[in-house]
């Protein structure tokens, strides 16, 4: 007879004589293991307890993310969903952690250099090599991270629209000498008000005309003139 048939009453997990085999303990074994890791090591409570205290953890960890410092020459430039909300003082702050509020830090004081160099052709089409420094700050804050999206390559693209202007209208003999020391300054004043137009926040200080560079072929007339120039 087998096994399973009616009224054999054996069980064939069990030993002969009536305790479970091997088998059957080691799966309750398990289960014991299992239910104590579900559970924290202790009954439902333990794990539940648990459970609260990591999240609270975690709210306090993201909380903490929200602490920033502005210092004495800098300005906070605070966006909520990415609108701007407000403008914030020197000091220690809080806003509302990634992703409800974001910051941008802002040295409105700080004078940078923007090192500028290129190859323009005169209003008598001889070209010349301009190599120049522009001195500028981020005066405001606001405009600076909203109005433009790059604004150093907008200051890169402006500068050399307004020194194309000053140069595009000049003959190079003019340039070397006399209009020489009319380059900064008249580039200065419309890239600034180009600037202005656009909203950049940039002021910019200065200009520093580094080098200008022209063909030798004329050479020898920039000398006549200077030469003249110095006899009068």
């Amino acid at each position: 007879m087998a096994w399973n048939e009616p009224g054999n009453g054996k069980d064939p997990w069990k030993k002969k004589d009536g305790t479970p085999n091997d088998l059957d303990k080691i799966v309750r074994n398990w289960q014991k293991r299992l239910s104590g890791i579900l559970s924290g090591g202790g009954g439902p409570s333990a794990g539940s307890s648990g459970g609260y205290i990591l999240a609270v953890l975690l709210l306090v960890a993201w909380a903490l993310t929200g602490l920033y410092r502005v210092d004495e020459a800098e300005r906070g430039v605070l966006q909520r969903f990415g609108a701007y909300t407000v403008t914030t003082s020197p000091g220690l702050h809080w806003h509302f952690p990634f992703p409800i509020e974001t910051g941008d830090i802002v040295n409105t004081n700080v004078v940078e250099n923007f090192p500028f160099r290129t190859e323009i052709l005169t209003a008598d089409e001889q070209y010349v090599f301009i190599q120049m420094v522009v001195q500028f700050r981020r005066s405001d804050p606001v405009k600076y991270s909203f109005e433009v999206v790059d604004p150093e390559a907008t200051l890169h693209d402006v500068t050399e629209s307004a020194l194309r202007e000053v140069i595009g209208t000049s003959t190079l003999l003019a340039l070397v000498t006399e209009g020489r020391d009319q380059i900064a300054p008249s580039t200065r004043e419309i890239l600034q008000a180009t600037l202005d137009s656009y909203g950049a926040g940039i002021t910019v200080t200065s200009i520093s005309l580094e080098k200008l560079d022209y063909p030798q072929a004329v050479q020898a007339a920039v000398d006549d003139t200077q030469k003249a120039r110095n006899d009068r």
